[in-house]
C-alpha cells in the first residue's frame, strides 16, 4: 500500500511546492536636491515571509512556513479545491490551530512522553523522510515511469488473455416477481404472477411496446427504468434458465415465461455479439493503465534493489508457531445468500449481473 501511494504521487507529480521568494527590493530613484530635512525615524524591517504569524496557539506561533509545510502532504486535488474556494485557505490554517489545540493539551497531559507516542514518532518521521527522498528523486522517477505508445501496443500484444470479451447479448425483460414468504400482505403468489403474466402477454399481442409495459410493471429495479434492457451482458453468470432463454431466443421476439428464483420473466433478445479479442484501437487505454501499473512496480523493484545493495536489509523470517497461530487466528466469514446485482456495461469489457437471476 505505501509503495503504491508514493509511486503514485511520483506519477502524478505531487511534488513538494517551492515556497514564494521575496520581491526583490527596490532601488529607490535619486532624490532632487532639496533643503535637507530631519532625519526620519529608522524603520523596522519587513518580516520574512516564512515568518508571518497566521496563528497563536498556548502561545506558539503557526506561521506561513507552517501552514506551507503542512499544505505539501495533502494531495494535489486537494490543494487545488482549497485554493480556489474562497475563504479555503483560511479554514485550512483554522484547521491546523484546532489541531495545535489538541497537541498543546496533550502534551499538557504528558501523552507526548509515552513509549506508544514515540514508536508512532519514529514511524510517522520515517514515512515523510522516505516522501522526502521521492519528491526529491520525483523527475528522475516520472521519467522511468514514462510509457509510450509502442510499449503500450507491445503491452497489448503480449497480453491478448486479458483483452478477451466473451459472447455479449442485449435484452430487454419483464419480471414479475413472486413473495418468497407466502404469509406476506404484499407481492404475488405464483398463481397469481402466472396470471400477471399472462395478461402482459395479451398487452404485447394488442400491440402494446414491450419497453413501455417493463417500465410500468417490471419488478427488477436495475432495469425497470431503462425498459428492461441489458445491454451488452455477459450471461454465464446469470441464472441458467435465463442464460440458456438470453441465447437461444429468436431475436426480437418475446419467448415464453421463464421462471427463475425471482418470478417469472418475459425476455425479448435484441442482439447477440459474437466472442471476440478486443482491438487495440478500443482497449488502448485500457492497455495503457496495465501497462502503467507493471511499469510502477518494475521501478519500485529496481529502486528497492539498488537502496539494498547500498544500505544492510533484513527481514525477520516467521516462526512455524507464529504462522500456524495467524492462521488458526482467521476465520473464515460465513457464506452470504447471493443477492441480485444488476449487471453495468464497461469498455472494453462487459461486467455481468451476480450469479442467480437478472433481477
Amino acid at each position: 500500500m505505501f509503495r503504491a501511494a508514493l509511486l503514485s504521487l511520483i506519477a502524478l507529480g505531487l511534488v513538494a511546492q517551492e515556497p514564494p521568494k521575496p520581491a526583490p527590493a527596490q532601488t529607490p530613484a535619486p532624490a532632487a536636491a532639496a533643503k535637507p530635512a530631519a532625519a526620519a525615524p529608522e524603520a523596522k524591517p519587513a518580516p520574512h515571509p516564512d515568518d508571518v504569524v497566521l496563528a497563536k496557539v498556548g502561545g506558539e506561533p503557526i506561521t506561513e512556513a507552517d501552514f506551507r509545510a503542512s499544505f505539501r502532504l495533502i494531495p494535489q486535488q486537494e490543494q487545488m479545491q482549497i485554493l480556489m474556494l474562497q475563504g479555503g485557505k483560511e479554514e485550512f490554517i483554522k484547521r491546523m490551530a484546532e489541531s495545535k489545540l489538541l497537541a498543546v493539551k496533550a502534551k499538557s497531559m504528558g501523552l507526548d512522553k509515552t513509549a506508544e507516542f514515540q514508536r508512532t514518532l519514529d514511524r510517522t518521521k520515517d514515512d515523510l523522510l522516505a516522501r522526502e527522498f521521492l519528491t526529491k528523486e520525483g523527475d528522475a522517477l516520472k521519467e522511468k515511469l514514462k510509457v509510450s505508445d509502442a510499449e503500450v501496443k507491445a503491452y497489448y500484444d503480449a497480453h491478448l488473455d486479458k483483452f478477451k470479451q466473451p459472447e455479449l447479448v442485449s435484452v430487454r425483460h419483464i419480471l414479475v416477481a413472486v413473495k418468497r414468504d407466502p404469509k406476506a400482505k404484499e407481492g404475488f403468489t405464483d398463481a397469481e404472477a402466472k396470471q400477471h403474466i399472462a395478461k402482459l402477454q395479451a398487452d404485447l399481442k394488442k400491440g402494446m411496446k414491450f419497453e413501455d409495459l417493463a417500465k410500468k410493471f417490471s419488478d427488477d429495479p436495475g432495469s425497470k427504468e431503462n425498459g428492461g434492457l441489458y445491454k451488452d451482458v455477459d450471461p454465464s453468470n446469470w441464472d441458467k434458465d435465463f442464460a440458456k432463454a438470453a441465447m437461444t431466443q429468436p431475436i426480437g421476439k418475446v419467448g415464453a415465461p421463464v421462471k427463475t428464483q425471482f418470478g417469472y420473466h418475459l425476455i425479448k433478445v435484441e442482439e447477440r455479439k459474437p466472442a471476440r479479442v478486443v482491438p487495440f484501437a478500443e482497449a488502448k487505454a485500457e492497455a495503457e493503465q496495465l501497462a502503467q501499473r507493471d511499469r510502477q512496480a518494475e521501478v519500485w523493484d529496481q529502486l528497492m534493489d539498488g537502496l539494498k545493495k547500498e544500505i544492510p536489509f533484513e527481514l525477520a523470517k516467521p516462526a512455524p508457531s507464529d504462522l500456524a497461530k495467524a492462521k488458526a487466528a482467521v476465520k473464515p466469514a460465513p457464506a452470504k445468500a447471493s443477492e441480485p446485482v444488476a449487471p453495468k456495461a464497461e469498455a472494453p469489457k462487459a461486467s455481468a449481473p451476480a450469479k442467480g437471476g437478472a433481477h
